[in-house]
């Protein structure tokens, strides 16, 4: 089975798009793939990506619209992360190819990279989520914000992803550039309340009725889960599972799943969240959750079981039946 892993991409999140795609590449089963990388990059006039020892190839529409092409996968398993990855673009390219693809499809992975979106749907469905102000260039939100949120609070870009952008404000001066700089990375900010709690993850495995991976706490090494936290070696620890009550981890898997369905995913989401009190607030859902050695889905699997190829395998033979 050819298995084309769809790597790097244009966002901000390229280098860990090609961890992931890299850590894919070489666990596939070559008794049961032909892996073969590839950057769709290209298709926006950049140059694909080069990875040591790892030949890279370019994204052509027009072979793999071929169905008698040798190029033509048979799934393609998306490693890419950020914008034209998470965001429903690759997935709309290969529903129109007629390629069965790894993760949710279109609308659920649209729905799930628009943070403020998602929050919305969920606030109406009853799971509780931070308030939150919707910042877009050319507002004035300082006094709107204060008054509305008050202070300590986290100022992201609205469809971003790997805490790119994201700033922890705790006074009023300095609230302009943290949104100044989210609005760098989106022309929309999200102005969240911090909620101070226990972090952890949900993941879930599965297309109908998916299978609930344990829980992880995250205890970021200093303090913040950010960029270096989540991927250089020893940013964080993973504590499974998750030390909190059992009535916060009934919760927390039920809000999981119900994001999950919310959204229409399909194949496999991680959920986060804050624990305060005994209560779960959901953060956000990642479609496309990482897969490098340093990344929380595939320990959750692990500590469920599921060996990262065991993992692999069971992600494609979900996109092959959805």
């Amino acid at each position: 089975m050819r298995v084309a892993v769809l790597m790097g991409g244009a966002s901000g999140e390229r280098e860990v798009s090609l961890s992931t795609g890299r850590q894919i590449v070489a666990a596939l089963d070559p008794s049961k793939y032909t892996p073969v990388a590839v950057d769709p990059a290209p298709l926006l006039g950049r140059p694909p990506a080069k990875v040591h020892e790892l030949p890279i190839e370019p994204l052509d529409v027009s072979a793999w619209s071929r169905r008698g092409s040798s190029q033509r996968p048979d799934v393609a398993f998306i490693a890419l992360h950020g914008k034209g990855g998470e965001d429903g673009a690759i997935q709309g390219l290969l529903e129109w190819l007629g390629i069965p693809y790894t993760g949710s499809g279109v609308l659920a992975s649209a729905l799930a990279m628009d943070k403020a979106m998602t929050k919305r749907l969920l606030r109406a469905d009853g799971i509780p989520v931070p308030d939150d102000v919707v910042i877009r260039r050319h507002d004035d939100p300082v006094q709107a914000v204060e008054a509305r949120l008050g202070f300590p609070l986290i100022v992201k870009p609205n469809r971003e992803g790997s805490t790119i952008g994201c700033t922890i404000v705790r006074e009023a001066d300095a609230l302009p550039e943290a949104i100044a700089d989210a609005l760098r990375h989106d022309e929309t900010a999200l102005v969240e309340r911090l909620v101070p709690g226990v972090e952890i993850t949900a993941g879930l495995l599965g297309n109908r009725s998916p299978q609930a991976l344990p829980l992880i706490e995250i205890v970021a090494r200093g303090g913040f889960y950010d960029y270096e936290a989540k991927y250089a070696p020893g940013g964080s620890e993973h504590i499974i599972p998750a030390r909190i009550s059992d009535l916060a981890a009934q919760r927390a898997r039920e809000y999981a799943q119900r994001t999950h369905d919310l959204l229409g995913c399909r194949g496999m989401s991680r959920v986060d969240m804050i624990v305060a009190d005994d209560e779960p607030v959901v953060l956000e859902i990642n479609t496309i959750p990482g897969m490098t050695p340093t990344s929380l889905l595939p320990d959750a699997a692990k500590a469920a079981g599921i060996g990262f190829s065991e993992l692999l395998d069971r992600i494609i033979a979900l996109a092959l039946e959805a």
